[in-house]
């Protein structure tokens, strides 16, 4: 049984939503609105909090950044309740530090069901965080010394200092310090043909869906892998972009069957996107313009690959990262890249 704090501010909602989460044998205290509903959070913790997202005077993204502000708080588990179900909304939501949401209207057994399931992930992941740190502590926080004691190599400035010399159209993307984060989604032998299609289809479909949740500006897809960019001056009241760049490879990597895992790949360096226009068929997008950070996370994502690594970084990402992520093994690839091998979340 979980204790759940219920904030709604439609009465009835409120009725049938207490109802059915009693029903599952969690106790239930419910607020009608945000202020009241933090109020009532920070009198008795509460093991989640689900809440409604359209409120007067105070939004359900409201509620989620305060409670992330709140130490006692911060790590309660949130999901909220939105009859907006445009990939925007949700990503807002997920980007303010939302764990899950559920669109309206629901049945009772949906919420349920995604009330336990919201409950089951988190013990999951507190299991795996302790079973993780076993015996690896000294480990790790050598291996993080010695990732900030090497910021001002000369790659790291080269990275760091590049500036795009040509002026962008009113159509290009030019970053001069992106994110970019590179997923290899099948790997091994492979069914032929349609199978193989379909595979390939939902694989990307998954996995763009999460990178889209985590804030990423593009998705571009190369056969079976996904390249996303996340611009770099974008960070959030809650959440620096590094720190989405860094969640949305772990949810890729823990999403993927256990038969079948992906290969993600993270850097921090200059991006630029060119835009592709045909006027006779009226289509437009943008194509990927090669150069040093391509090159770069590809080396990573083969090198991490071929040596059984499930994520890794190079020098820039893993300075952006400095004291959020444990750090593994560091490796100088073929190109010339130095890969260093992330393990993980380091712990708060």
């Amino acid at each position: 049984m979980a204790n759940v704090l219920l904030i709604e501010d439609d009465h009835a909602q409120r009725v049938v939503a207490a109802f059915a989460l009693k029903k599952a044998g969690h106790a239930v205290r419910e607020a009608s609105d945000g202020p009241q509903g933090l109020t009532s959070a920070r009198l008795e913790r509460p093991d989640v909090v689900v809440c409604d997202v359209m409120m007067p005077g105070m939004s359900g993204y409201e509620v989620v950044a305060a409670l992330r502000a709140d130490p006692a708080l911060a790590t309660v588990p949130v999901m909220l309740l939105t009859a907006m179900s445009d990939r925007k909304y949700v990503r807002q939501g997920m980007t303010a530090g939302a764990d899950d949401y559920l669109t309206k209207p629901y049945g009772p057994d949906e919420l349920m069901e995604a009330v336990s399931a919201l409950l089951a992930r988190k013990q999951v992941q507190q299991d795996a965080f302790v079973n993780s740190m076993a015996g690896v502590v000294e480990t790790a926080l050598e291996q993080q010394k010695e990732a900030l004691g090497r910021q001002y190599e000369s790659q790291l400035q080269r990275e760091i200092n590049a500036r795009w010399s040509r002026a962008a159209s009113a159509t290009d993307l030019l970053y001069d310090r992106a994110f970019v984060l590179l997923v290899e989604l099948l790997r091994g032998e492979l069914p032929a043909g349609p199978a193989l299609a379909e595979r390939v289809k939902q694989a990307q479909q998954s996995a763009r869906d999460t990178l889209y949740l985590f804030g990423s500006n593009h998705v571009l897809p190369s056969g079976s892998k996904l390249l996303a960019v996340f611009g770099g001056d974008e960070a959030t009241v809650t959440m620096p972009v590094e720190l989405r760049v860094m969640r949305a490879a772990i949810a890729l990597t823990k999403a993927a069957p256990k038969d079948r895992p992906v290969t993600v790949a993270i850097h921090a360096g200059p991006i630029a996107l060119v835009a592709v226009n045909d006027g006779l068929h009226g289509d437009q997008g943008h194509a990927l313009v090669p150069g040093e950070s391509v090159n770069t996370v590809a080396a990573l994502e083969e090198y991490a690959a071929a040596n059984g690594w499930r994520m890794a970084a190079s020098e820039s990402m893993a300075k952006a990262l400095a004291g959020e992520v444990t750090l593994g093994r560091r490796a100088n690839t073929e190109a010339g890249v130095t890969a260093i091998e992330i393990l993980g979340l380091s712990p708060t």
